[in-house]
């Protein structure tokens, strides 16, 4: 059996890349400082010497550097310790304080855009929405010119993304067998979504009769459109579209839920990655081990990752469930990876 010499030499170069980093990493770990994180920069300058110094195609050079897991990433931060519940006075005693924004990232690629967005708002991860929901959609070649990049940007580029939670519920529960556990929890943390959009159903011409088209991405926060939680119109009370906000946990957006009846404070760390293959379907024990962990089961699939589009902006959203259970949420934080 002949072996294609190309072949060969992409091989050896992506193993050659992927050990070279994981090397690097790991005695940088050892070393007590944090492991290296690449501008897109760095990116850019690795894939330039790679294909000039092995001769390779575009196409191989993406592959080497996502075998290295080699991507710039943003992070975005929220410090400040807050309680979602029903009783809380802060927030009011409506079921509407039962689901918390907390923050969002900035939009997925888009290195430069507070710059070219002249956004206003303040702070801009944590600006609650009006609820919109999403209409026409704009493509990745509506992006492009946003990126600070020489090179186009993948549709769909993201590749991981990793939330940091420390929380705790209010220390107590009904059910004795379920604490210590995460079985029976009625706080948790669960994603969104918001895309810019061509039009909105939400955004009406001056004659009320069809939505107002935008010809390119404004950036702008009020033109933001809400994918999840899904946005409805509310035609008995407000007469406007509002979240819509399940009772239950969403298992394909459920992040993290508390340890049940346990008041001291949990940092959980989950990954999202773009190379999740548990299908809850195919895979019942893997979901539902992921269940014991207290993640949503269908969040292993990747899906979430795979499908997030330039320009895309991840959401979390604290929630708690019936009277008396408590979200303290302490901190969180949302890094999310994505290839150039």
């Amino acid at each position: 059996m002949t072996i294609d010499p190309k072949v060969a030499v992409t091989v050896a170069a992506a193993f050659l890349a992927y050990r070279l980093y994981s090397a690097w990493t790991s005695r940088t770990m050892d070393a007590g400082r944090p492991p290296h994180e690449p501008t897109v920069a760095d990116v850019l300058v690795a894939k330039a010497m790679l294909t000039k110094a092995l001769t390779l195609p575009p196409e191989i050079v993406d592959t080497i550097v996502d075998l290295a897991e080699y991507w710039p990433h943003t992070t975005t931060e929220l410090n400040d310790s807050t309680v979602v519940a029903r009783g809380n006075t802060q927030m009011g005693t409506s079921p509407r304080a039962e689901n918390l924004f907390l923050l969002r990232s900035p939009p997925l690629g888009l290195h430069n855009w507070k710059r070219v967005s002249r956004a206003t708002d303040s702070p801009v991860d944590r600006t609650v929405l009006k609820p919109q929901p999403p209409g026409e959609e704009f493509s990745a070649n509506d992006f492009q010119e946003l990126i600070a990049s020489p090179i186009p940007l993948l549709a769909h580029p993201c590749r991981r993304i990793v939330f940091t939670i420390r929380s705790h519920d209010q220390g107590f529960g009904n059910v004795i067998g379920d604490r210590g556990t995460y079985n029976g929890s009625w706080t948790w943390f669960e994603a969104g979504l918001e895309r810019w959009c061509k039009s909105s159903p939400a955004q009406t011409s001056p004659a009320g009769q069809e939505p107002q088209q935008h010809q390119h991405p404004s950036l702008s926060l009020e033109n933001l459109c809400t994918v999840f939680p899904e946005v409805e119109w509310d035609s008995q009370v407000q007469q406007d579209y509002i979240f819509n906000h399940p009772l239950n946990p969403r298992d394909d957006l459920k992040v993290q839920c508390n340890v049940t009846a346990e008041r001291a404070t949990v940092v959980h760390r989950v990954v999202w990655s773009y190379t999740d293959d548990i299908n809850p379907e195919r895979d019942v024990k893997a979901a539902a081990k992921l269940a014991e962990q207290g993640r949503g089961k269908a969040t292993g699939d990747g899906k979430f990752v795979r499908d997030l589009r330039l320009g895309d902006i991840v959401t979390l959203w604290a929630k708690a469930r019936f009277p008396l259970w408590a979200n303290f949420v302490e901190s969180v934080r949302m890094d999310v990876y994505y290839a150039v």
